[in-house]
């Protein structure tokens, strides 16, 4: 990046005003340390930037698996992809790490300060995108082809607005392995979550790279061919890392899984999402966020049927 792109980046109300004020106002009153406040700002920083950098076809595939979850964020005015990637550049940052895992940043906060951020990063998105060197977010379709393929049949489907269903045709790829035994970590288990009885709620950062005991034992069974379907809240819930998110999304797609969440259908051969207005995901109760059928297209109101048979 020349030092004429890093100047005009810093001067803009992105981070003029949200990132150097708003932001570590927020986080310090919320109980953050000074310390803690900068470490999120800069990655805040650091992520915005690299959204910035991304071709806005790119863009438009990366940000669809968080536009359920914002069905109700404020502010209800700006358009659903703007607040997806708000959830992108802010929500999936280090301040994750300051939330999940008994705070101190509590959900009212998270919701204070993506909505802040919402008309600075829409003002930094409309000017010209500058290279970034080591963009993680960038590369991602050539790695999980599977799951990258999958995503933009659903973005597709998301901008016609006139079908609930489409099939589409995913790449030949190797099929993908389970993540190796460097790549475990252990998390407690939670008890505000009601899981399926089947699964295992647990307590995590949502941006560890890492894989849980729960996550892995969900891959194992659809690698064995014990879980066909595999029912979320929402794509979140697979991660907030987005090249974690979507290496288990093409894992699961490759193994002939379906993933289902309160408002997308996801298959190796077909796409699917509830005609607008979407539902909000219930993250603490999956069967809540499974209940209503309104708005779903033939298969896709199948499938939560039968699977609801079994709960």
């Amino acid at each position: 990046m020349t030092a004429t792109a890093e100047r005009n980046i810093n001067d803009s109300v992105f981070v003029r005003e949200f990132c150097r004020s708003t932001l570590p106002e927020l986080l310090t009153g919320a109980g953050l340390s000074d310390g803690d406040a900068h470490s999120v700002t800069v990655d805040v920083m650091r992520r915005a930037r690299m959204l910035t950098a991304l071709p806005v076809d790119y863009f438009d595939v990366l940000v669809t698996p968080f536009i359920e979850e914002v069905s109700q964020h404020l502010p209800l005015s700006a358009p659903a992809w703007l607040r997806a990637a708000v959830v992108v550049a802010v929500r999936n940052s280090r301040l994750e790490d300051f939330h999940a895992l008994g705070g101190p940043l509590r959900a009212a906060d998270i919701m204070a300060i993506t909505q802040a951020a919402t008309e600075p990063l829409a003002l930094l998105l409309e000017e010209p995108g500058t290279p970034v060197s080591n963009n993680t977010l960038a590369g991602l379709g050539a790695r999980y082809p599977r799951a990258w393929a999958c995503l933009t049949a659903l973005s597709d489907l998301m901008a016609s607005d006139e079908d609930a269903e489409r099939a589409y045709s995913a790449p030949q790829a190797p099929v993908p392995s389970l993540p190796g035994s460097h790549e475990k970590t252990h998390a407690e288990q939670a008890t505000s979550i009601k899981a399926l009885p089947a699964g295992q709620g647990v307590v995590a950062s949502a941006i560890d790279p890492r894989f849980d005991q729960a996550l892995l034992a969900m891959m194992q069974q659809v690698k064995d061919g014990n879980a066909e379907v595999v029912p979320l809240s929402a794509l979140s819930r697979l991660s907030r890392n987005s090249d974690k998110q979507l290496r288990v999304l093409d894992f699961l797609l490759a193994h002939g899984a379906t993933v289902l969440t309160t408002n997308y259908l996801l298959s190796p051969d077909m796409v699917a999402v509830r005609i607008r207005p979407l539902v909000k995901p219930d993250s603490y109760n999956l069967r809540r966020s499974m209940k209503q059928l309104r708005g779903l297209g033939p298969t896709h109101t199948a499938l939560i049927k039968a699977l609801r048979k079994q709960w």
